[in-house]
């Protein structure tokens, strides 16, 4: 089913509709516009928009999480997000006890109702010849155009449950820590601003062709995905025959899991890797053909949302850099560098976005 799924996507995620990446993001434009110099929680902030941007532009369904967070639709999501990232969960399986295991249920049926419901309104919609453009719809006539195997309403609506929970979190997670970084270093700011200014002129929006020209942007979400990887770890792959490691030999049908953060933080792969320093991304593909960079993974298995997530960041900083400038509040914990447990941030971010003159 995995090439099935990927041959109906592939298009969809190559056309995103950037006016429905567009719509959410000026709406939380209008949400800063009320706490100019006030300390805003960030963490917070891009966990509800990303729920927004992937309700919207691949599903073509406004969870309202910016305006409503507390909602049916969001407490739905929210509460299969919990069980999967449960510690607890993990660590003893308590999906074994069987009254946890049907509170679970209960919880999973309502989000897989959802997406039931969003998938028929779909069909429907499509069959009035109503088009958004948003991503569940070009995969929908993707498949129609397929000469065989489709994917059944089943298969995809499981597939957009996995897209949703691996994408969500972690674009919020890199929209976090990529506003820090630039909180904490003004001159890559500046630097970014400089170049949103003179590629996109008066426009609020980059088109298409202005996301490709904005180098130095990219060089910075680059690097903020190697020193905070949103998923420190690659999901286990098995391997297909022993693998010889020095003194170790591995066998056949091990499962191996790759420690991104660690790769991404190794001085025999990085120049001072502990430095933030956007220039080393300079050249195109840097990094990628020895595998030293996986904030999205790598090979035929690489990361279906990359671009999506990519688009997502880059229209971020263009609204957020043109308007403001972006500062750690005063005495904040995070002031001599993000604090950081099991490679993850274990404490909110505030930051102040005072208005430009």
């Amino acid at each position: 089913m995995l090439i099935v799924f990927r041959r109906v996507c592939n298009p969809a995620f190559k056309t995103l509709p950037l006016h429905l990446f567009s719509e959410t993001a000026l709406k939380m434009m209008d949400i800063l516009e009320t706490i100019d110099k006030t300390p805003i929680e960030i963490k917070s902030l891009m966990q509800r928009f990303t729920l927004d941007v992937l309700g919207k532009v691949a599903f073509g369904f406004d969870f309202n999480n910016l305006d409503n967070p507390d909602n049916v639709y969001v407490k739905a999501y929210n509460d299969v997000q919990k069980i999967i990232m449960d510690p607890i969960s993990i660590l003893f399986r308590t999906e074994r006890i069987p009254v946890i295991r049907q509170q679970n249920l209960k919880k999973v049926d309502k989000l897989s109702n959802l997406f039931k419901e969003i998938i028929k309104e779909k069909h429907k919609a499509l069959a009035a010849g109503k088009s958004r453009g948003d991503l569940l719809e070009l995969m929908l006539n993707a498949n129609e155009n397929q000469d065989n195997q489709m994917l059944s309403d089943t298969e995809l609506r499981h597939n957009m449950a996995v897209f949703m929970l691996a994408g969500h979190d972690t674009t919020s997670n890199a929209l976090s820590t990529l506003l820090y970084v630039l909180s904490t270093h003004k001159d890559v700011q500046e630097n970014a601003r400089e170049e949103v200014l003179r590629v996109l002129g008066d426009n609020l929006i980059p088109s298409t062709e202005q996301h490709k020209s904005l180098k130095y942007l990219n060089m910075v979400i680059y690097e903020n995905l190697r020193m905070y990887p949103p998923a420190s770890t690659l999901i286990f792959r098995e391997l297909t025959e022993d693998l010889k490691f020095k003194d170790f030999v591995i066998p056949a049908g091990s499962l191996l899991e790759l420690f991104i953060y660690g790769i991404h933080h190794s001085s025999k792969l990085w120049d001072k890797p502990e430095e933030f320093l956007p220039e080393r991304f300079e050249k195109e593909n840097a990094n990628s053909e020895n595998y030293s960079w996986l904030a999205f993974g790598g090979g035929s298995r690489m990361c279906l949302g990359n671009n999506f997530s990519l688009i997502e960041q880059r229209m971020v900083l263009c609204l957020l850099l043109r308007k403001y400038e972006i500062s750690l509040a005063p005495n904040s914990i995070h002031k001599d560098g993000l604090k950081l447990k099991f490679q993850a941030v274990s404490h909110p971010i505030e930051l102040i976005f005072k208005r430009r003159d």
